[in-house]
């Protein structure tokens, strides 16, 4: 483990210690600190503040944790390595001292579920429980972190399985024409390399030793975003937590780098198939998602990403039949900001249906919205919206990537209100100066006789 906090935090998820092996955590004796700061609260440890996203409801007895660790995404993956999607896979493995199975069996128990999932820029791993059991689900994580599952025989488990989902992309052609696009639009930079890598040898190559660095430069108090919510005393849930945080090294901060799309020529894929899969994007140029992000999202619903109704959708399949579906919605992260469409239809209709896609979107800079649809789309976004809140994952999620893209926490009631104050005039005088929208690059994975 290298030494990347002080000698208190010498341990490690991979250092085997001897706290790892006992059947409970022992408690911490020193309260719990959490420091406010505007809308946001962090918990103390020593000089590091952790941001914690919560939303406390007593509407239902369960919890929900997610301990996000920025860094251990995939655009940080060595060189032609698929390590953050083989790390976070192992972790879904088990302790080494129960074994897979052993520890599956001890969560089902108690119906606890713990999952390690990653992300472009983070590794996160979510805990679900019943209220009665949070001390029991905080116990396996702790064990989980502390004594994973890192061995030569699960390594090969994890290897085999997923160089079976690689082998199974390669008739999914809508992996491939994304992949196609995300090479081209994202070239020499760590957004063109998918999860998966692109050679079952690069899943191969990965080994115990690059696990363990992943694991102990990125599990880390510094590197930590605490989310919780549920039926539960966040101050009594955080003293819980002390003595996981206690067990992870310090170690230190790492920037999110952002990424610009880049206009290309289009590129082709032949394969075997009966259709044409169109897959394109261009780039978006804002920097601050408050105060243009609302707009993309309506230009971007009358376009392209509200299914029957757009302008994509109403020119392409139902005036002239040429697809059987069309789609172009913005993307609007902190790593990146663009637009981003999809469209199946005939092979011989392929030509034919990219030229149209470039002339839609022309028009539609020239000329921008009607009224009428500005009124459709204000309609359907403030009616939908209170329903991608509705559930305890969801408000969770809504806040964390508020946080992550640099937004208020609870952006919803702002989000709303400057939809509604949206007219006209502005949202044309937006899609105007936002030419490079119709700056498409194009990937088609067609048949290899067209």
């Amino acid at each position: 483990m290298a030494q990347t906090g002080n000698k208190k935090r010498a341990t490690s998820i991979s250092s085997q210690n001897k706290t790892s092996q006992n059947a409970s955590i022992a408690p911490t004796t020193r309260d719990v600190k959490i420091l406010k700061e505007d809308e946001m609260d962090f918990l103390l440890i020593d000089d590091v503040k952790i941001p914690i996203i919560s939303d406390i409801s007593p509407f239902l007895p369960v919890g929900n944790l997610q301990l996000v660790f920025i860094g251990g995404g995939n655009i940080f993956n060595p060189t032609q390595k698929p390590l953050a999607k083989v790390t976070s896979t192992m972790l879904n493995h088990g302790t080494k001292k129960l074994g897979n199975i052993g520890f599956a069996d001890l969560l089902e128990s108690k119906a606890v579920e713990i999952d390690s999932q990653v992300g472009q820029s983070s590794l996160t791993i979510e805990v679900n429980f019943l209220k009665e059991y949070e001390d029991f689900a905080y116990e396996q994580l702790y064990n989980l972190l502390n004594d994973p599952n890192l061995t030569e025989s699960t390594l090969k488990q994890v290897k085999d399985k997923l160089q079976a989902a690689l082998m199974s992309k390669q008739t999914d052609f809508d992996y491939q024409a994304a992949t196609l696009l995300n090479q081209n639009i994202f070239a020499n930079t760590p957004l063109a390399y998918p999860a998966l890598g692109n050679k079952s040898s690069e899943i191969e190559s990965i080994t115990l030793k690059d696990i363990k660095s992943y694991l102990q430069e990125n599990i880390t108090i510094s590197r930590a975003i605490i989310v919780v919510g549920g039926d539960l005393n966040l101050q009594s849930s955080l003293q819980k937590l002390l003595p996981l945080f206690d067990s992870l090294p310090k170690g230190h901060k790492i920037d999110i780098p952002s990424y610009k799309v880049k206009t290309s020529t289009l590129k082709t894929l032949k394969k075997d198939t009966q259709q044409a899969f169109i897959y394109f994007a261009s780039p978006l140029n804002i920097t601050n998602l408050r105060n243009d992000g609302y707009k993309a999202q309506v230009a971007g619903f009358i376009l392209g990403s509200s299914g029957f109704g757009s302008r994509l959708m109403e020119e392409i399949r139902v005036k002239r039949g040429l697809a059987y579906s069309a789609y172009m919605y913005p993307n609007l992260s902190r790593i990146q900001t663009s637009f981003f469409g999809h469209i199946q239809t005939a092979l011989d209709k392929q030509d034919e249906t990219i030229k149209l896609t470039q002339e839609i979107i022309r028009d539609f800079i020239r000329n921008g919205a009607t009224q009428e649809e500005l009124d459709s789309a204000k309609q359907f976004i403030i009616g939908s919206r209170p329903l991608k809140e509705e559930t305890l994952s969801q408000r969770l999620q809504a806040k964390f990537m508020n946080y992550y893209n640099g937004l208020p926490i609870n952006y919803k009631d702002e989000f709303i209100e400057n939809i509604k104050n949206l007219d006209l005039k502005t949202l044309n005088e937006f899609i105007l100066s936002h030419s490079e929208i119709a700056n498409l690059t194009f990937s088609v994975v067609t048949n290899s006789s067209k």
